[in-house]
């Protein structure tokens, strides 16, 4: 009798095991499904993203443009670029005079400026950061640029001029450019930059 009752509980033991062995986890396929479903949420992210409409993009300033003799505002400075003029050499006093290399010839440009701002400012200085400095570029046909020649010692050039508050300083910049430069004022472009500002001024 003892050995028909250890047979069937034996039997038991083998046919619950088999049962067990023959369910599935639950561990893994949760896993799998939260995987899933993150993924599917960041496809669904990115398809947004990507059907959005762009962001418009912010337009340059426009460039104002004025003729010689007309006055323009540029940052903290008022100026006015009176005329223009070739000239083979600039006197500097009875004796000495500021003479270009071979080849070449300085436009000089009459200014007057004005400081507008609070505080004594450098017009045209030779360093600074380039988008805080007032900056002067002479353009010859949109495709070469000439940088102002400084006149050391010369008291009529305006550049590393220092300027006062509400006050105004008149003189010249000058250019030394080729012959055939000077010689084509329609094809030149005077143009300011200041704080981010831009105005040119037209040399026909």
């Amino acid at each position: 009798m003892k050995k028909t009752a250890l047979l069937l509980t034996t039997c038991c033991a083998l046919v619950l095991a088999g049962c067990s062995a023959t369910e599935p986890s639950t561990g893994t396929p949760q896993t799998t499904t939260q995987s899933t479903d993150s993924q599917a949420s960041q496809d669904d992210s990115a398809s947004a993203a990507a059907t959005a409409a762009p962001e418009e993009s912010t337009a340059a300033p426009e460039e104002t443009t004025v003729a010689l003799g007309d006055k323009m505002t540029l940052a903290d400075w008022t100026i006015t670029a009176k005329k223009a003029s070739v000239q083979k050499k600039i006197k500097n006093g009875k004796y000495q005079y500021f003479q270009p290399k071979k080849g070449n010839t300085f436009i000089v440009v009459s200014l007057s400026v004005r400081n507008e701002g609070k505080q004594a400012e450098d017009f045209l200085p030779r360093i600074g950061y380039e988008d805080k400095m007032t900056s002067v570029t002479l353009f010859y046909k949109d495709g070469y640029e000439y940088k102002p020649t400084e006149l050391i010692a010369y008291d009529k050039d305006l550049t590393t001029r220092k300027v006062q508050p509400l006050s105004t300083e008149k003189g010249v910049v000058a250019f030394e450019v080729p012959k055939e430069v000077g010689k084509a004022k329609k094809d030149l472009k005077l143009m300011f930059k200041s704080q981010g500002q831009t105005a040119s001024y037209t040399m026909k």
